[in-house]
C-alpha cells in the first residue's frame, strides 16, 4: 500500500498543528472521562510503561465477539458508531497464504475503539458508558 499523505491531508495537518497541545488536552480529558465511567469493567487495554500517549484512540476489549455486536447494536440506536479495530485479523485476509495468529485473531474480534474526538460532548461520553455499562451487567 502507499501510506504516503496526499498534500490536502499535509496542508490540513499543518493547519492544525498550531493546536495539537489543545486537541491532545482535550482527547486526554475524553479518555480519562472514559476510563473513570468504565472503571471496573476491564475493558481497557493496560498502558505501556513511560509512554507518551496522544489519544488517538480509545481501544476496549469485549469478552467476545457477541458483546462486542451487543454494544454496538446498542449504541447504534443512539447513532452512536464505534469501529472495529485491527479487523479482520491480517492473517484471514483471502489474498494471503493462511498462517495462524490465534491471539490476534480472537482479539480482532472483540476489540473496538470508542468514539474520541476533538469537539465530542462528555454528555456523549457519559451515554455511550452508561450503554457498555449496562451490556456488561447483562453477561
Amino acid at each position: 500500500i502507499n501510506g504516503k499523505s496526499s498534500e490536502l491531508h499535509a496542508a490540513m495537518g499543518l493547519a492544525n498543528f498550531p493546536y495539537i497541545s489543545e486537541i491532545i488536552k482535550e482527547r486526554k480529558q475524553l479518555s480519562d472521562l472514559y476510563d473513570s465511567l468504565l472503571a471496573g469493567a476491564g475493558l481497557r487495554p493496560k498502558p505501556v510503561k513511560d509512554l507518551e500517549y496522544n489519544y488517538g484512540y480509545y481501544p476496549i476489549v469485549f469478552n467476545n465477539e457477541r458483546e462486542l455486536q451487543n454494544v454496538f447494536s446498542a449504541l447504534a440506536e443512539y447513532e452512536i458508531y464505534p469501529r472495529r479495530y485491527f479487523y479482520p485479523s491480517l492473517n484471514t485476509l483471502p489474498y494471503i497464504e493462511r498462517q495462524q495468529c490465534p491471539i490476534s485473531e480472537d482479539i480482532s474480534l472483540r476489540i473496538a475503539c470508542l468514539p474520541l474526538f476533538f469537539g465530542l460532548e462528555s454528555k456523549t461520553v457519559e451515554i455511550i458508558a452508561d450503554i457498555i455499562r449496562q451490556a456488561d451487567n447483562e453477561k
